[in-house]
């Protein structure tokens, strides 16, 4: 029983710190609002990548430390299973960074965060209907909650656009496929980013012949946030596939409440958005949903002991 204790532990605190970094992105991308959507997301695609390759070469010189090992991409790569399953990983997660970045640097961040409340509710259920996870009474009471919140404040003020499910969808069928990822957290993302790697460069290069878009262009401190966007990736990405390796689906859905939650925060008090009586209304239902959800009631505590 007690090392599923410590990977239960261990699983909330990665998807605790995942959803805190990913709620705090907005000010990151808000910061580089002048470079394209696009740019910014191949940038970001390839800076991340060769920052996981460099962990992988760092692996060599010190194992056993987390970090993805030559052997592992090796077995890797000589499974058509596991290419696919990452690929699809790969496509799913480049589709919500794409729209996630577009909606904040278009003035659409409302619909991002409306994205990304409904998620955890795409996320409860493919727990529930491919992984045949089970939920409480009280959890569906949650479910219901959290439901009624999204629901109010998008039939009450029409945002639910194609961005919204584009961030919801892509974002949720990604949390099951890492679920059944073979490999380690950080292994995994170096396929999904490898994935990538040659589409973003041959994108930027295209932009640059095309458009006149030069990086020497950019100002210094641009750049070292460029950069700095493959770490930005990596570390909430890494820290969310380890915390679906030790949670039900259904309760890393769930807390993924968190980060929509710190952006709705970060939204009113930092970049100064409008929040009107119906979307308050409605985070209101899904705060309460959460908090059901997350505080179990005492008879279950005691029977599971």
């Amino acid at each position: 029983m007690q090392p599923v204790i410590q990977n239960a532990r261990l699983g909330l605190v990665c998807a605790v710190v995942a959803q805190v970094l990913w709620g705090c992105f907005p000010i990151y991308v808000n910061a580089l609002r002048t470079i394209a959507p696009f740019d910014f997301v191949a940038h970001r695609a390839a800076w991340s990548f060769l920052l996981l390759v460099n962990l992988v070469l760092i692996s060599k010189w010190s194992p056993n430390i987390g970090l993805p090992e030559r052997q592992e991409i090796r077995l890797g790569l000589s499974s058509r299973t596991t290419i696919m399953l990452y690929a699809a990983a790969a496509i799913l997660i480049a589709s919500n960074w794409i729209a996630f970045v577009w909606s904040v640097m278009n003035d659409h961040a409302i619909d991002a965060s409306l994205g990304y409340y409904i998620c955890p509710l795409i996320v409860v259920l493919l727990g529930v209907v491919f992984l045949r996870e089970r939920l409480s009474k009280l959890r569906w009471i949650a479910v219901a909650f959290a439901t009624v919140g999204v629901g109010y404040t998008t039939f009450a003020e029409g945002t639910l656009l194609w961005v919204s499910l584009a961030i919801a969808g892509s974002f949720g069928f990604y949390g099951l496929i890492k679920k059944r990822a073979p490999l380690s957290a950080l292994a995994g993302l170096t396929f999904e980013t490898g994935v990538l790697f040659l589409p973003a460069i041959a994108y930027l290069v295209w932009r640059a012949c095309t458009s006149g878009v030069n990086f020497g262009d950019y100002p210094f401190w641009v750049y070292i946030l460029i950069v700095g966007s493959g770490a930005a990736t990596i570390l909430p990405l890494a820290f969310y596939a380890t915390a679906v390796k030790h949670l039900p689906l259904s309760t890393v859905g769930f807390l993924q409440y968190i980060g929509p939650t710190i952006q709705f925060f970060i939204g009113v008090f930092f970049l100064n958005e409008a929040m009107d009586q119906v979307r308050l209304t409605g985070f209101v239902f899904v705060w309460i949903g959460v908090v059901i959800f997350v505080v179990p009631p005492r008879k279950t505590a005691t029977r599971v002991g």
